[in-house]
């Protein structure tokens, strides 16, 4: 009988290659920001968000109960991270009096009974940015009742080839595990013959 483990070397170069587009393509987004009053304005103030997009491509070896490889791996997959307020960067947040269009779509919003957004890390980008710390609090009050607009600067290089990258991904899982089974009859066939010569 033929068991049902596998490795999938094609779903894994598909996979890392989807993996590298999206990591890059997001960290150019955010390095060439967007254009305000005729202005190209960077969103990397630091290198912490560039730093923390990443990926990795999951499926680890199969073991056996008593932990001894049993020669498949689990079916891979991909995962991103990054620093948990890039989302809000990304996908924009809802400000408490009015919002950009391009948020349209994002579940995240200030609201409450504060009147600014917390002040650390805005005295923070104004020193970056050589503008006075004074100006921190009138910042983050704007910033709590107009919102955070949209960049997309990750969703836009993950939606681009979403359709082409499910396409490839599927059609070489199919191929690795066709493969793997052809492997495993001519293995079959080949212990057949080493039998009969045997006896």
């Amino acid at each position: 009988m033929l068991d049902n483990t596998s490795i999938y070397p094609k779903a894994r170069r598909v996979l890392n290659d989807y993996k590298r587009y999206v990591v890059s393509q997001s960290k150019r987004n955010l390095s060439m920001g967007r254009m305000v009053n005729g202005e190209r304005k960077s969103y990397k103030a630091s290198s912490k968000l560039y730093k923390s997009i990443k990926g990795y491509i999951t499926g680890k070896m199969n073991r056996s109960i008593s932990g001894k490889f049993t020669g498949g791996s689990a079916m891979p997959g991909l995962t991103f991270e990054m620093a948990s307020y890039g989302k809000f960067i990304d996908e924009g947040v809802h400000g408490s009096k009015s919002s950009y269009l391009t948020n349209r779509d994002s579940k995240n919003k200030f609201s409450g009974g504060k009147k600014s957004v917390p002040l650390g890390p805005i005295r923070k980008w104004c020193k970056q940015k050589g503008i006075s710390t004074k100006l921190a609090f009138v910042i983050g009050r704007s910033i709590y009742e107009k919102g955070i607009k949209a960049s997309h600067f990750f969703t836009k290089p993950l939606d681009r080839r979403d359709k082409s990258f499910k396409k490839d991904y599927h059609k070489a899982v199919a191929d690795d595990i066709a493969t793997n089974f052809a492997n495993k009859i001519e293995k079959k066939l080949l212990e057949k013959k080493n039998i009969k010569r045997t006896i």
